[in-house]
């Protein structure tokens, strides 16, 4: 049974030494053992979860409720999964979902989900990028799923035919605005700009140079460069956020140095092409060095991002202002992260950069894979922060 997270206190009394861990059946197996902290993470981190052999990539929270996204990286896992009050686990929305065998109905069953996001209106959407191990995509497979929380029920399912999603892209994250969903796809480097209202999609900046990695943004993890059979990995447009005004879209590549702004109504509009949408496009800020993996934002504006090369989280206020928030060594490229509106932040260690994709063939993850929390301030007062640290890291434009 899935008791929900009905307060932060309940958040917080989830200590390392509490969580217990289960395995797919849900049977508790053993309790969490002490992982080893960083000195300033040691009394901010908690560990809430931890799974042997799901490589969640993100944590979302809705309504006191917990769920997390598992890409197909190495091999049929369930897709998502709601995470109990004391670390276990169950498939959401149930098993039949998250029973892909490689042939059984493609939009009926989760492939390779690469993110997940709660809505303001109480859905759950998950991102399906149907391309398993970072591989082809698998035709017609592609969607994205409404999911309703009140009854835990599937109200929706959007495909995508081959003029937007081919064999050679994969979508990255989604943020909804009004009647539209807003999805990066991060192959090629593009927009997919869905009308909910009837389910039509268009592409757009599908390979502009605003939507594609640089050459030199190529993240030191663990003191490797990240690569793939020996060349560089590049994620183009990835990330995405709604800005604090409601109407104005944030988006970045994977560890791009530069984040950008556009207004949200210019990317609805369709009769605008390419040029006319890139003229639109301004750098909101940027970084001095590779590192964004992850944003979610708060109500109040606060932006967080997760920082792979540090494994840490960072923070940047309504007015600017940036610090770090803490670290810890086992945050091993933090990806998805979500809060909860009441001073917690949820975050998965993806261990993405150990996996044999990008660590030469060779399994480096140290298992089990983790969930944490952390708690975050809930305005835009500096003083509700910790001390600025590294923040000469990122720079206002």
């Amino acid at each position: 049974m899935i008791h929900r997270f009905e307060n932060d206190s309940a958040a917080r009394a989830m200590t390392r030494r509490d969580v217990v861990t289960t395995t797919m059946m849900g049977a508790v197996t053993s309790a969490l053992p002490s992982v080893g902290l960083a000195k300033e993470a040691a009394s901010r981190f908690k560990l809430i979860a931890q799974a042997p052999d799901l490589a969640w990539n993100g944590a979302v929270f809705s309504g006191g409720r917990l769920f997390a996204s598992i890409p197909a990286w190495i091999g049929p896992t369930p897709g998502v999964v709601e995470i109990a009050v004391d670390g276990s686990h169950r498939p959401f929305p149930g098993d039949r979902w998250n029973s892909w065998d490689g042939q059984n109905e493609p939009l009926k069953r989760f492939v390779d989900i690469n993110s997940i996001f709660a809505d303001v209106r109480g859905n759950l959407w998950v991102v399906d990028a149907a391309a398993p191990g970072f591989g082809e995509g698998i035709w017609g497979a592609a969607k994205i799923v409404q999911i309703d929380l009140a009854s835990d029920q599937v109200v929706r399912t959007i495909g995508f035919d081959g003029s937007v999603m081919g064999e050679n892209q994969r979508f990255g994250h989604l943020r909804i605005h009004g009647d539209h969903a807003i999805l990066t796809e991060s192959k090629t480097g593009a927009f997919v700009i869905v009308d909910l209202r009837d389910g039509s999609s268009r592409k757009i900046l599908s390979g502009h140079p605003l939507m594609r990695c640089r050459p030199e943004d190529v993240p030191i993890i663990e003191g490797r460069r990240l690569e793939r059979d020996g060349k560089p990995v590049y994620i183009h447009n990835d990330l995405l956020e709604i800005a604090p005004d409601g109407e104005t879209l944030y988006f970045c590549c994977l560890f791009g140095r530069r984040m950008f702004a556009v207004p949200v109504s210019v990317l609805k509009d369709p009769s605008l092409d390419d040029a006319a949408i890139a003229a639109r496009v301004t750098v909101a800020f940027t970084f001095d060095r590779p590192w964004i993996a992850g944003m979610c934002r708060d109500p109040t504006g606060n932006l967080f991002m997760t920082d792979a090369e540090n494994s840490a989280v960072r923070l940047r206020t309504p007015n600017g202002g940036t610090r770090m928030l803490a670290r810890d060594p086992e945050l091993i490229w933090p990806i998805a992260p979500s809060v909860d509106g009441r001073g917690r932040l949820y975050v998965t260690a993806t261990q993405l950069n150990r996996l044999p994709l990008f660590a030469g063939g060779e399994d480096r993850v140290k298992r089990p894979w983790l969930m944490f929390s952390l708690p975050v301030p809930t305005g835009d007062n500096p003083a509700d922060a910790p001390p600025p640290h590294n923040s000469d890291e990122l720079s206002a434009r």
